[in-house]
């Protein structure tokens, strides 16, 4: 609704923006993070039953320590506060990638990310990943994972990347970092801790997953990358053993390399959105992958984007049907522009035989395509 990278906040405005103006042609801020002059950085984002909009990140103090941290607004966007502020002593950096609400208007909240020191932009030992929930009754936070499963991982992206919430009450979590690549956890209904039910199912995996969705007949759904292929792994009930990969978008001599980074799932179709690279035209593409029957085959709906770093990161669907995607396109002048996507649906007719047999269509329109000043 989302990264052992750090994903801009740009991206999370865009998902908060397109959710509540997606009709709009003109795109505004409706905040620009600012915490007492400390720089701000949005991991994910995410809403509950009342309508409260959530933000999961962290806080950058001017020494480069680094502090997690979750915010909340229920006014749409225009007022915001924090929930919770999290590190460990010791260590200079905590950073929140995932956010969720469990269902029910007074639900619990999960975040998630992960720790580490680092000093000089360089990290110092193996990373942490870890969970936090908030308990509405007591009101406070607690450390519910802080997993060792990833403590290989000597180049400081292991973490945690997306919390689910499964309507029966089920947790999920998954992320992974290189070496060890993808991981999920699951906690059940009613538990206390996580266990491991999808680790590094290749036994030589880089990559990672990075976000998750449910599906009340395939079940959970996970989106990632697998030594450098896009993958989206399935699993009825969640348990070990049983996941399967249910995409793996590789082709010889075309599509060679991959990274799915957010999904969609709506009554009818199911949408993953990522990145890939073309040997082709020799450019990796924004990508939009699409399943109409419960994840049984796959087709392309967009790629219109191409550059030297390309790469959707989030989808939403708008209450009339409408998908908007934002990401990031390498832009004119050789920075990164942030590119938000809106895809209409539509129908065509086409001649089989006598018949003209109706054909559901996608039509996409770039909606933003923003870049910071120069020097920003």
């Amino acid at each position: 609704m989302k990264t052992r990278r750090t994903v801009s906040s740009f991206l999370a405005t865009a998902l908060l923006a397109a959710a509540l103006t997606s009709q709009a042609q003109t795109w505004v801020n409706v905040y620009d993070s600012g915490h007492d002059g400390i720089v701000g950085v949005c991991g994910d984002m995410g809403t509950d039953s009342a309508g409260n909009i959530y933000t999961a990140g962290r806080y950058i103090a001017p020494g480069g320590s680094s502090m997690a941290i979750v915010q909340r607004s229920a006014n749409q966007g225009t007022n915001w506060n924090v929930l919770d502020q999290y590190y460990e002593p010791g260590l200079s950096y905590a950073h929140n990638r995932a956010v969720a609400a469990a269902p029910g208007v007074s639900g619990h909240l999960f975040a998630g990310g992960n720790l580490n020191n680092l000093t000089n932009g360089t990290y110092q030992f193996d990373t942490l990943w870890f969970i936090r929930e908030w308990n509405p009754v007591t009101g406070a936070w607690t450390t519910i994972d802080d997993s060792l499963d990833l403590v290989n991982d000597n180049v400081g992206q292991a973490s945690c990347a997306d919390i689910l919430v499964a309507p029966s009450g089920d947790v999920y979590a998954t992320g992974g970092g290189s070496p060890l690549g993808w991981q999920i956890s699951k906690r059940p209904a009613g538990a206390l801790a996580f266990t491991t039910v999808d680790v590094d199912y290749t036994g030589h995996s880089v990559g990672s997953g990075w976000d998750m969705a449910y599906h009340p007949s395939y079940g959970v759904l996970a989106v990632g990358d697998v030594n450098g292929i896009w993958t989206v792994r399935r699993s009825q009930n969640g348990e070990k053993g049983t996941w399967t990969t249910v995409d793996s978008f590789y082709t010889n001599r075309v599509w060679t390399s991959g990274s799915a980074k957010a999904i969609l799932v709506t009554p009818s179709k199911i949408h993953v959105v990522g990145s890939a690279y073309n040997a082709s035209t020799r450019k990796t593409h924004w990508v939009v992958r699409t399943s109409s029957n419960g994840v049984l085959t796959w087709s392309i709906t967009d790629m219109a984007l191409t550059g030297t770093s390309v790469e959707a990161r989030g989808i939403v669907e708008d209450t009339t049907g409408n998908l908007v995607v934002c990401g990031q396109v390498t832009g004119a002048a050789g920075g990164l522009d942030w590119v938000v996507r809106k895809g209409t649906p539509g129908i065509t007719y086409v001649k089989q035989g006598k018949n003209l047999v109706p054909v559901a269509t996608m039509t996409w329109t770039t909606s933003d395509d923003y870049q910071l000043a120069t020097g920003k």
